[in-house]
């Protein structure tokens, strides 16, 4: 019988059944493209990866697929699939800190493991560095998109920007936790939107958070990727604490930290922790995003 094993892997938690899921395929030799995809579509998780040999000098290549596409980059599978890496001893822990180095369609991707009491633990990947694309001006329209009022968005006097690191991300600044949690997607608006700018992802934000030890609370959703909302996104939140720094919505210093929370409005909360490199002249000059990473279950995909 033909089959593939998967690992499933709760992403950017520290708890099991909170994160975002997903399904890791820890040896996808022998699949094409379309195999994949329908694959990631039989999962229908936000997104399934499969590790193959590298080609470049890295320790393994890793295809990302989301239920409607394959991505060139995302944050969670990354994180997600080089933990399972150092945990299922694919690579080898070598002392308190374990480098996996993944082929990506952006390039190669440096993750860090901590291995703690032979166990990998808190997993953190560097990002490329982000680009400003532009700003949005038609606030009312996005308001309209997220099923919000103009004042939601405009009351914050900050801008809503398109933000580039390998996939594309809006980021829309919201004043108050109850309008981020009122946000119902627009399907028509936001799918207008997205082929103006050519984004993958929309990230909504405010300032006020759930827990005591939040910098920012978030919610995330995919509709250029095929996804709807997302409990966890780490390619977004890597331009998410780009754009504080750059706008001072935090304390500025040579290293950031921001604590950001996800996932509450889906009941999969998601802590996502971001650190942001900045130079004497206040240049972002390094951006990684790390979190916990829980492995959840085992299984078998059947392919004959």
């Amino acid at each position: 019988m033909n089959s593939k094993r998967f690992i499933i892997a709760d992403v950017f938690t520290q708890d099991r059944f909170c994160g975002n899921q997903l399904a890791v395929f820890t040896d996808g030799t022998g699949l094409d493209g379309a195999t994949m995809q329908n694959i990631a579509r039989e999962m229908n998780y936000s997104e399934t990866t499969f590790l193959l040999p590298p080609e470049s000098g890295g320790d393994y290549r890793i295809r990302i697929f989301t239920p409607g596409r394959e991505l060139p980059f995302a944050g969670h599978p990354i994180v997600g699939s080089a933990n399972v890496i150092v945990a299922e001893q694919m690579k080898r822990p070598t002392g308190a800190l374990t480098t996996v180095r993944l082929e990506t369609g952006v390039g190669e991707i440096v993750v860090e493991v901590k291995t703690e009491g032979g166990k990998a633990g808190h997993t953190t990947m560097t990002q490329p560095l982000p680009v400003t694309k532009g700003t949005f001006a038609d606030v009312g329209r996005m308001a309209k998109a997220l099923s919000l009022e103009a004042s939601d968005i405009q009351s914050t006097g900050l801008p809503i920007e398109a933000i580039y690191n390998g996939l594309t991300v809006v980021i829309v600044p919201v004043k108050s936790r109850e309008a981020i949690e009122r946000i119902k997607i627009n399907g028509i608006i936001i799918g207008q939107i997205v082929e103006e700018l050519g984004a993958e992802t929309f990230l909504a934000f405010t300032l006020e958070t759930v827990t005591p030890s939040g910098t920012v609370h978030c919610r995330v959703f995919a509709p250029g990727a095929g996804v709807g909302e997302d409990a966890a996104t780490g390619s977004a939140n890597g331009p998410l604490g780009f754009y504080l720094v750059r706008h001072g919505l935090v304390k500025v210093e040579p290293l950031t930290r921001i604590l950001s929370e996800q996932g509450c409005e889906m009941n999969r909360p998601s802590e996502l922790h971001i650190e942001i490199d900045v130079d004497l002249e206040k240049e972002v000059t390094g951006v990684r995003v790390g979190g916990g990473v829980v492995i959840a279950g085992r299984g078998e995909i059947l392919l004959s």
